[in-house]
């Protein structure tokens, strides 16, 4: 400490960190070290199989049940769209990518059904809400979110092309939150007996529980 009028000054070493990095850093020793990662991984996935990447697009990966991609309009038994025109996924879309225009549905017991029901894919931001406040499970979301196109209105997804249901067969329905009541009402009868994945109708999921207990009382 050195000694100065009203007090004591401490006395600070300097260092200059950017020449010590650089010394440290550019040695032969740490190019070596960084050699022997590289070929420490070239030699365990040319011998062991463990290769973390995969052949995309030819090859893809296994993706989540709750997994948010496109969407799907689910059917009736005879064909026909679940969707009552509610308005419901619409009115809570946060990106206000859903547009929906409704008729009179002639089967009087349903009151009204879409004329047409658009989705911005480029607008969407895939969070579910829309499967979560649909009434009638008439909407869920797909593990398919390759959408490749040329020319932005063919991002606009219509009725048309949201009952495809595309590459279900191939990779199963994807995020629905009453999953037993979305997988019975995803295809019509017909269309279930050819589904490869099994119903969970069975399961004591809330959903089924209270759908069994509206009919006891009825």
């Amino acid at each position: 400490m050195t000694p100065v009028s009203g007090g004591y000054a401490v006395d600070v070493p300097t260092i200059n960190v950017s020449d010590s990095a650089r010394r440290e850093h550019a040695t032969v020793w740490s190019t070596f070290r960084a050699f022997a990662v590289t070929l420490r991984r070239f030699f365990t996935s040319l011998f062991k199989g463990d290769i973390p990447t995969i052949n995309y697009p030819e090859q893809s990966r296994p993706y989540s049940e709750r997994f948010r991609g496109t969407h799907i309009l689910t059917v009736r038994d005879d064909g026909s769209l679940k969707c009552v025109a509610c308005y419901m996924c619409a009115t809570i879309c946060p990106a206000e990518c859903i547009y929906i225009e409704a008729g009179e549905h002639p089967n009087p017991e349903i009151e009204k059904f879409p004329t047409r029901f658009d989705i911005d894919m480029m607008r969407c931001i895939y969070c579910g809400f829309c499967v979560d406040a649909c009434p009638e499970e008439a909407i869920i979301m797909s593990r398919e979110h390759h959408q490749s196109v040329y020319e932005r209105f063919e991002t606009i997804w219509g009725i048309e092309k949201l009952m495809a249901r595309p590459a279900i067969d191939a990779k199963g329905p994807g995020y629905r939150p009453n999953r037993p009541m979305a997988e019975a009402k995803i295809f019509n009868k017909q269309e279930q007996q050819a589904c490869p994945f099994p119903s969970h109708l069975e399961e004591r999921h809330p959903a089924v529980l209270y759908e069994s207990m509206i009919r006891r009382r009825g």
